[in-house]
C-alpha cells in the first residue's frame, strides 16, 4: 500500500490534482500531535533520506501534505491554455502584460505593469525581478485612483533588471470572497468540504506568478527583451507567505524572496518568541530588546485570515496536529539552480516571529545541502521596516549578479541569519539544537 502512495505522489508533479482521493490522507480532525519538528529528512514510513532520489520522493510527500492540509492543491497545468497580449500602460508608459488563461469553458485574465531596462537588452534577454505589489491604487487622500510602478521595480530596471510589479488582487481578492481571475476558473466550493475546490488565496496569487512565467515562455519574454529563465520573485507580509508557497509549487521560480512572511509562510509554527530578549547591536539596535508583541496566533490564520487557506486548514486543532511545519516548505524550494532569500526585520516585527523563520531557515537546509547547494538558502535580517527595503534590495540584486548571472566582479554580503546562531545562540529555542554547528 504504502509503495502504491509513494507512485502517486511522485505522479503528482504531473497531476497534482489527482491525488487527494487515491492517496488515503486523514481527515484533518484525525490528524495525530507531534512532538518538537515534524522530521523533514525522513519518509512517511521511517525511512531515512540519503540521496537526491530519496529527496525527489520525499518532496512529493510533502507537497501532498501542504496540498490537502494547508494551501490547497495546484490545478493541473496541462488543463489549461495561456496566451497574452501588449499594450502600453498610459499613465506610465510602460509595457502592461495581458495574461490569458483558458481552463475547459472558461477564460480569465489579469494584468502586470513591466518597467524595462534602458537599452538593448543582452544576449538571451534580461533578468527579471517580480514583486507582488498593487500598481493600480486608489490615494487615500484624494480618492483618485492612480498607477505608478513600484520603487523596488524601478530599481531592479536600474540595475539591468526588468521589474514586473504584479497586482495579485486582480488573480485572488484578499479577502473570502473567493473573486478573481483564479477562482474564475477554479472556483471555491464552500460547502462540499473537497480540499481539490477549497485552494486559499496564497496558493491563488502562487499560481498567478506561474502564469506570467507561461507567458513569458510562450513569447511574451521575446517580445519584451526578457530571459523567462531568469527569474527573482519577492513579496513582503501576506505577499511574502505567497512568495513561500510560490517557490514550493513552481520549479521555475530561480530566487524566491519572501520577507516578512511570518506564520503561514517562513516562520515555524511549533515555536514562539513572544516575550524573548535580544541582543541587536550587530544589527545597531539595543543590547537588550524585548518582543512584547504576540506572535500571529494559529486561531487567527484559522479564522478571519482562513481564506488564505484550504479549507481542511480551518479543522486542524493545534499547531502541533499539522503534519508539517514551515523549514519544510523551505526544503521544497531546494534544487542546484534555485536559491531563497529569507528577508525580514525584527523590532518592527515582533508578531512575525524572526526567531522562527531564522528556525526554518537552519532546519530546511538539509535538504539544501544533500542536492549540494547548503550555500543558495539564505536570511537577511534588517532592524526595521515591515517591507524589502532599498538597501535590501542592493543586497538581493548583487547576490542575483554573482550566482543567477554569473558575475565574478560582485561582492555577496553576507546573509546567514547570524543575528540569531550567532549573536543570540545562547537564547535559542531548543527546537533549533539538532541545526546547530
Amino acid at each position: 500500500m504504502l509503495r502504491r502512495v509513494l507512485t502517486l505522489l511522485l505522479a503528482m508533479a504531473v497531476c497534482p490534482a489527482a491525488m487527494a482521493e487515491t492517496a488515503g490522507f486523514p481527515a484533518p480532525s484525525a490528524l495525530p500531535e507531534t512532538e518538537g519538528l515534524p522530521e523533514l529528512m525522513r519518509m512517511s514510513d521511517g525511512t531515512p533520506v540519503a540521496t537526491a532520489a530519496d529527496w525527489e520522493q520525499r518532496r512529493a510527500e510533502l507537497l501532498a501534505l501542504y496540498s490537502e492540509y494547508m494551501y490547497g492543491w495546484w490545478p493541473d497545468p496541462a488543463g489549461e491554455r495561456v496566451t497574452w497580449t501588449l499594450d502600453t500602460e498610459p499613465e506610465t508608459g510602460c509595457p502592461l502584460l495581458t495574461v490569458s488563461v483558458a481552463a475547459g469553458e472558461k477564460t480569465a485574465s489579469f494584468s502586470v505593469l513591466v518597467a524595462l531596462p534602458e537599452g538593448a537588452p543582452p544576449e538571451g534577454g534580461f533578468p527579471w525581478y517580480l514583486e507582488y505589489t498593487p500598481w493600480h491604487f486608489q490615494n487615500w487622500i484624494t480618492k483618485e485612483w492612480m498607477t505608478a510602478v513600484p520603487a523596488n521595480c524601478l530599481y531592479a530596471a536600474s540595475r539591468g533588471y526588468a521589474g514586473i510589479s504584479y497586482d495579485c488582487s486582480q488573480v485572488a481578492q484578499d479577502a473570502a470572497t473567493w473573486w478573481g481571475a483564479f477562482y474564475t476558473l477554479y472556483p471555491y466550493e464552500r460547502f462540499n468540504g473537497d480540499p481539490q475546490t477549497q485552494r486559499g488565496t496564497l496558493l491563488a496569487w502562487a499560481w498567478g506568478v506561474s502564469k506570467v512565467i507561461d507567458a513569458l515562455e510562450n513569447g511574451a519574454g521575446e517580445a519584451l527583451g526578457i530571459n523567462p529563465a531568469l527569474s527573482v520573485v519577492g513579496g513582503v507580509s501576506r505577499y511574502g507567505k505567497s512568495v513561500a508557497v510560490a517557490a514550493a509549487y513552481e520549479p521555475r521560480i530561480r530566487v524566491a524572496v519572501p520577507s516578512c512572511s511570518g506564520a503561514g509562510g517562513v516562520a515555524v509554527y511549533r515555536m514562539g518568541n513572544h516575550g524573548k530578549t535580544y541582543d541587536l547591536t550587530g544589527l545597531g539596535g539595543s543590547a537588550a530588546w524585548t518582543n512584547d508583541s504576540q506572535n500571529e496566533p494559529f486561531g487567527n490564520l484559522k479564522g478571519g485570515e482562513g481564506y488564505w487557506f484550504c479549507g481542511n486548514f480551518k479543522s486542524i486543532a493545534t499547531v502541533r496536529n499539522l503534519p508539517v511545519d514551515q523549514h519544510m516548505l523551505c526544503a521544497l524550494a531546494a534544487g542546484p539552480d534555485r536559491h531563497l532569500i529569507i528577508v525580514t526585520g525584527i523590532e518592527s516585527e515582533g508578531w512575525n516571529n524572526t526567531e522562527g523563520q531564522c528556525l526554518a531557515y537552519a532546519a530546511a537546509k538539509p535538504a539544501w545541502e544533500l542536492l549540494g547547494c547548503g550555500d543558495q538558502i539564505r536570511m537577511l535580517i534588517h532592524l526595521n521596516g515591515h517591507a524589502i527595503l532599498s538597501e535590501d534590495i542592493r543586497q538581493i540584486l548583487d547576490y542575483c549578479d554573482a550566482k543567477l548571472l554569473s558575475r565574478e566582479d560582485v561582492r555577496v554580503a553576507p546573509m546567514d541569519g547570524s543575528l540569531f546562531l550567532v549573536d543570540n545562540r545562547d537564547k535559542l529555542d531548543p527546537l533549533f539544537a539538532p541545526y546547530l554547528p
